[in-house]
């Protein structure tokens, strides 16, 4: 069995080493440019963030405008608008399309668990407690929105029975908890942490439920994969590189951190970049089961 050391080193070599049959852009030629949107200012989203600062797009010829579109619905939209051509979010929005005949497909997905936490207010003491009460999430059909119904019907709740608002970001749903706009948040990675930070408390952990789904996938339309499959294997490996780098280039992963979520707070970035270092795999692969799972959770959703 191979320590995590070894296999960063075999996926380097055998990285490099494919780089070196590829043909290179020639000196003066043209970067085609692409715009690639991703869905939430969070750790899982750094491999992309990593590929745009370290140039890593560039150096597979590609000029690529990353854009910010928070909730997998209206994010869904831009790609299949052509507004966008790379989209990094979760994949359920993009299955549900797909299910209803939508041109999206799933390229490659780095974490196929979900990493979303119910922070709320410290009197709410269990599940049964969130009846009346507010959540705010991304925004309605979103992942979020469809762990939460999910996570509420595990514990004999309907969706009915609670408030369900959509703020935004995770940075909009932090601020409303703090003024009291709503009473409970799904939150994950940084701002999770800030929450807690600020006396809020977890109430649910939905990496303990019985959920496998691809939370950071890359999508694209089917018919630009087809018609463009230079341009789309050429993005996929400077994401795979992006990922590489993440997990085996601390300092320069949590300098990308720091810019992207603006958290200055040392220990809020260490404890969101350990948490998805873990969370990300080397091998960004579509999973059968995480695939299997989604399709059961729209299926109760």
């Amino acid at each position: 069995m191979f320590s995590f050391e070894k296999k960063v080193l075999i996926l380097a070599l055998l990285f490099w080493t494919s780089l070196a049959v590829l043909p290179r852009l020639s000196e003066g030629a043209a970067f085609e440019a692409l715009k690639a949107g991703f869905g939430s200012i969070s750790g899982n989203q750094a491999p992309l963030w990593i590929a745009k600062e370290a140039r890593l797009f560039e150096k597979q010829g590609l000029e690529v405008e990353l854009v910010y579109i928070p909730g997998g619905p209206r994010a869904l939209m831009a790609l299949l608008g052509g507004s966008i051509q790379f989209l990094n979010y979760s994949a359920i929005p993009t299955m549900t399309a797909a299910l209803r005949g939508a041109d999206s497909v799933i390229l490659g997905s780095s974490i196929n668990r979900p990493d979303h936490s119910l922070i709320v207010k410290p009197g709410i003491r269990s599940v049964q407690e969130l009846r009346g009460k507010t959540i705010g999430l991304s925004s309605l059909g979103s992942l979020t929105d469809i762990l939460l119904t999910g996570a509420l019907k595990l514990n004999g709740l309907s969706e009915r029975e609670v408030k369900i608002v959509a703020v935004g970001g995770l940075a909009e749903r932090v601020g409303a908890l703090q003024v009291g706009r709503i009473d409970g948040a799904m939150l994950l990675g940084a701002q999770m942490l800030a929450a807690t930070k600020l006396g809020f408390k977890e109430l649910i952990n939905f990496s303990k439920l019985p959920f496998e789904v691809s939370l950071s996938a890359l999508i694209s339309a089917r018919s630009f994969a087809v018609k463009q499959p230079e341009i789309t294997f050429k993005f996929l490996r400077a994401w795979a590189e992006g990922i590489f780098i993440f997990k085996s280039n601390r300092e320069l992963s949590l300098g990308v951190l720091r810019k992207y979520t603006r958290i200055e707070d040392r220990e809020l970035l260490e404890d969101s970049y350990n948490r998805d270092r873990d969370l990300i795999e080397l091998e960004p692969l579509p999973s059968l089961s995480a695939v299997k799972s989604m399709l059961g959770i729209l299926a109760h959703s």
